[in-house]
């Protein structure tokens, strides 16, 4: 009998290789019958592996280590297909450059999300005070809304993910100016972080190497077969197929399939949120990392 779990993920448009992993049957042959959940933002989906509501699921690296930072009760397994910061600015077409975001509001997904850390080093960079220059908006249970939200004008800009990027720019709503894994002053850093709650990880280690090694293989498939990827998830999301395609090409020289964690990287995330003050005290990459299922050691589980 396959047992039942929660994957969890940050927003509506995470996951997506998972749930075709789903459809194909590849978590069932590992004995699960796994649900994606979506916990829209960084530190309240934390909250959630924290307490044990979600055994495991992804999250953006920032928050994580902010969460850990401060004594929640999960470590690192794994990496989700987003290994890098692959996120990209938008801006409303009117808008000429950084002087002009002066007084206007950005989105991000929550305030102490990924995309807020990373909004903040972006608009710093380009020489606005992050606290004085513009309002940085955590929408929440509105993100899905947030490319009608910049179209509208409601935001001046936003730091967002595919298929978003690929939607809100068909649709002529915004312009992309970068993509944070393309420039020198956002670090080269381990993005995306798949997590185990520590009660699971003591009492069904056998359950979390099965859900690993079922993303690993839903990842995988996805990139060896993108026609069928960009097919499910035009389906999936109700947007041109087109579209899907533009949002894989745009994004897939950036991603990573086999789950693994980018240890090096880890470190540089560690040192930036140390950087901007989201921690303070000493993190030790081996500490909060469980090694057991790093490499080929996931076969094994």
């Amino acid at each position: 009998m396959a047992i039942s779990l929660e994957y969890g993920v940050p927003t509506d448009k995470c996951g997506l290789q998972l749930r075709l992993g789903i459809e194909k049957g590849f978590f069932r042959e590992e004995g699960l019958d796994l649900a994606v959940r979506v916990i829209f933002g960084g530190p309240e989906i934390a909250a959630a592996y924290d307490s044990g509501r979600l055994k495991i699921g992804e999250l953006g690296t920032p928050p994580g280590l902010t969460a850990i930072g401060k004594g929640a009760r999960f470590k690192i397994v794994g990496s989700s297909v987003r290994r890098g910061a692959v996120q990209y600015f938008v801006a409303r077409p009117e808008i000429a450059g950084w002087p002009a975001l002066a007084g206007r509001k950005l989105g991000v997904l929550t305030i102490g999300s990924c995309s807020y850390w990373f909004m903040r080093e972006v608009v710093s960079h380009y020489g606005l005070d992050p606290d004085a220059d513009v309002e940085i908006v955590g929408l929440g249970p509105r993100y899905p809304e947030v490319v009608d939200l910049v179209a509208r004008g409601e935001l001046a800009g936003a730091i967002i993910s595919e298929p978003n990027v690929s939607i809100g720019e068909a649709a002529g709503g915004f312009n992309v100016w970068l993509g944070l894994n393309r420039v020198d002053f956002v670090p080269s850093m381990q993005w995306s972080i798949v997590v185990a709650n520590r009660e699971a990880l003591e009492c069904e280690p056998e359950v979390l190497g099965a859900v690993l090694r079922g993303c690993r293989r839903s990842y995988r498939y996805a990139a060896e077969n993108r026609d069928e990827w960009a097919a499910f998830g035009a389906r999936y999301f109700d947007i041109p197929r087109e579209v899907m395609a533009n949002s894989i090409t745009r994004e897939f020289d950036d991603l990573h399939f086999d789950g693994q964690i980018d240890l090096p990287g880890l470190g540089v995330a560690i040192a930036l949120q140390r950087r901007l003050g989201a921690i303070t005290g000493d993190l030790a990459v081996e500490a909060i990392t469980e090694m057991r299922f790093h490499g080929e050691a996931l076969a094994h589980i």
